[in-house]
């Protein structure tokens, strides 16, 4: 019954993967990542990760759904519970020409665990985001919380800037800061830093973005083997213009 349950997944999100990324409102995406960063924690154990992603708009007025999932590449035979397929309701709109805001749900879904239930299988996250797009850097926070199984709240603030260094090449930096109150965990606290540079290029209707990432760490309970707090990681954003 599990592996039927796998293959319906997987088949849906082939349909929906190669055949409505074609028409207008829809947008695709995937990424390849050398681990599963979230929030701090390396969700793989620094293996690779494939993880795609479906997006659609409804016109211009700021409601959109998306449906993205995490497959790790190595260890599938031990570990392929580990794979996840989210659901995102998200609305984005401006309050004024300076602040712009997001608010939405994510169902995080994890149907390949042994004996999945609804319950068990399935936590939602509330969240919203206030961006500040025409300030320097501009800077956004986001908070979200868990009324699941992460019963949480996780705050990040992120900033970024692109640098021109050629008429068709962008350097893209970027950097957030994880505030994490008892989102899977008994403490609360700065959990953790993230530093990202990207140079994304486009060749016909793909847009490719390679970029190099660094995580740091700060709550115990987030640290990698052998208590290290930091993380290099690696990965190749892939979208259809």
């Amino acid at each position: 019954m599990q592996r039927i349950r796998r293959r319906v997944v997987f088949l849906v999100l082939g349909i929906v993967i190669c055949t409505l990324t074609v028409h207008a409102g829809f947008s695709f995406e995937c990424d390849f990542a050398s681990t599963f960063m979230w929030r701090g924690w390396d969700l793989y154990e620094n293996r690779p990760a494939f993880q795609p992603s479906v997006t659609y708009a409804f016109g211009d007025s700021g409601l959109s759904v998306n449906v993205w999932a995490s497959f790790i590449l190595k260890d599938r035979d031990v570990d392929k519970e580990l794979d996840e397929v989210d659901f995102t309701v998200n609305y984005d709109f401006q309050v004024s020409e300076n602040l712009s805001l997001s608010v939405g749900m994510i169902n995080y879904g994890y149907y390949f665990v042994h004996d999945y239930s609804f319950k068990d299988g399935n936590t939602q996250e509330f969240y919203i985001t206030a961006g500040l797009p025409r300030f320097i850097l501009g800077p956004a926070v986001s908070v979200y919380y868990d009324i699941n199984l992460g019963k949480g709240l996780y705050v990040e603030l992120s900033v970024g800037h692109p640098f021109t260094l050629t008429e068709k090449l962008t350097l893209e930096l970027g950097a957030s800061l994880g505030y994490n109150s008892k989102l899977y965990i008994d403490d609360s606290g700065i959990s953790d830093l993230n530093i990202s540079a990207s140079l994304p290029f486009s060749t016909g209707r793909l847009r490719i973005a390679p970029s190099v990432n660094y995580t740091h760490v700060y709550l115990e309970p987030l640290y990698y083997e052998d208590g290290k707090k930091d993380r290099f990681w690696f990965g190749v954003n892939v979208g259809i213009n």
